[in-house]
């Protein structure tokens, strides 16, 4: 698939990808700890909306990923996030199970936007590149930092420090992919950018 051809994919990702964020948050907002509100639980959709996000980013993985090894790892991030969601939503996997392997997936979805970034200089306008090389590099920088820190003593100042260290670039990068298939989209879209 040319680069053109997968603008729609990277705008119905991005779109999605913001929807699940919301969800997310809403969910942390509103309904965390407490009882449910609504009829369907916020987190419930966040996991659906997210999956149905990461099936959406398949056609753009094999787009612009810039080899097979990089699109090798695009699918299989994109393949687990995508199964991770509706498993958990309906009880094939426990939390306890599902949440480890979906961050590691996210990781490796991580890592693909910073070599797919990289590995696309030049194909991509100079914005989507360094938005991809951004928000990758900060869930990764902070998925190492939050690493550390679950291997330190419970309670902590340092345990506490180095979740906070990782959480800011972690959080701030994992809110910013969407946006990244978003200005890929625009780039890409006749009249845009790029292409």
């Amino acid at each position: 698939m040319d680069l053109r051809r997968a603008a729609p994919w990277a705008r119905a990702a991005g779109v999605a990808g913001m929807s699940a964020n919301v969800l997310l948050v809403a969910f942390y907002a509103v309904e965390a700890g407490r009882r449910r509100v609504l009829p369907v639980s916020l987190g419930s959709a966040n996991d659906v909306v997210g999956s149905v996000g990461t099936a959406l980013m398949v056609p753009v993985v094999l787009a612009v990923s810039p080899g097979r090894w990089t699109r090798r790892l695009g699918l299989t991030a994109t393949g687990v996030l995508t199964v991770a969601g509706p498993a958990l939503v309906l009880g094939l996997v426990p939390f306890a199970v599902q949440m480890p392997v979906a961050i590691g997936a996210f990781e490796a979805l991580a890592g693909w936007l910073v070599l797919s970034s990289r590995g696309r200089r030049g194909a991509l306008p100079a914005e989507v590149t360094r938005l991809g090389l951004l928000s990758g590099g900060g869930v990764l920088a902070g998925g190492a930092a939050v690493g550390v820190g679950l291997l330190l003593p419970k309670g902590s100042v340092p345990r506490r420090a180095a979740l906070a260290v990782g959480g800011v670039p972690g959080g701030a990068g994992w809110l910013a992919m969407p946006w990244w298939f978003l200005r890929l989209a625009r780039a890409l879209t006749p009249g845009g950018v790029g292409g």
